[in-house]
């Protein structure tokens, strides 16, 4: 983790990321834009909640997961963030470019959302002043995923940032994927095994998911 001091900064843009090439790629695309000025950059969960404290920042250019053992998941990363900083524009960053995983970032109504795969970086500046204006953005990539989206399954504009897991079937599946079984998450959340296995069916089926291999990774790449 390192922060930077600079006189009289237009626009403070923090990136986190636990991959250096990606913070390096960044910063060489920012640098020499007279209108950010780099704050500081982490490479942990940990690290970037520790530099929030330390500087300013109006645009947090995040990574939705660091490999860190112990470290938050990018949901609740966010989450604290927005909680905490509720001023803070945030653009996530993220190798992963299904679209379940794009619907439950955008629920969570940040500011922008970049697929590393899209090869966006370039595009960087025109974001944060996209972003700085009040305006989202979403890459093309990701963009065009969606609205595919939308048509083969017949949804709205307006329900394309929601993905319908409840709070409560998020809970079940946190907590089998750590190990419990349905008997154990049913002792742990004081709900009957029948409500359990009920909510975990329902999330299987939302998630589109067959059986329990399939459901562990998708809530390795969801959460």
């Amino acid at each position: 983790m390192r922060a930077k001091n600079l006189l009289q900064p237009q626009c403070q843009v923090i990136i986190a990321d636990d991959h250096p090439l990606i913070i390096f790629a960044v910063t060489k695309v920012l640098e020499n834009v007279k209108e950010v000025q780099l704050a500081g950059s982490a490479s942990s969960a940990s690290g970037l909640l520790q530099l929030l404290q330390q500087v300013s920042c109006d645009v947090l250019l995040c990574d939705y997961s660091f490999d860190k053992e112990g470290e938050l998941d990018g949901l609740q990363l966010i989450k604290q963030i927005q909680d905490l900083y509720p001023q803070i524009k945030i653009v996530v960053l993220t190798a992963h470019h299904d679209v379940a995983i794009a619907l439950r970032i955008l629920s969570l109504k940040v500011a922008g959302f970049i697929s590393k795969s899209a090869g966006e970086f370039s595009g960087l500046p025109f974001v944060i002043e996209q972003v700085q204006m009040g305006k989202s953005y979403i890459d093309p990539v990701t963009l065009d995923a969606l609205t595919l989206h939308q048509l083969n399954n017949g949804k709205s504009s307006e329900s394309l940032s929601e993905i319908p897991l409840s709070e409560r079937e998020e809970e079940v599946l946190r907590l089998f994927a750590s190990g419990m079984s349905i008997t154990e998450i049913a002792l742990h959340t004081k709900r009957s095994v029948k409500t359990i296995s009920a909510q975990k069916k329902n999330a299987m089926i939302k998630l589109g998911v067959g059986n329990v291999v399939e459901l562990l990774d998708a809530v390795k790449r969801l959460f």
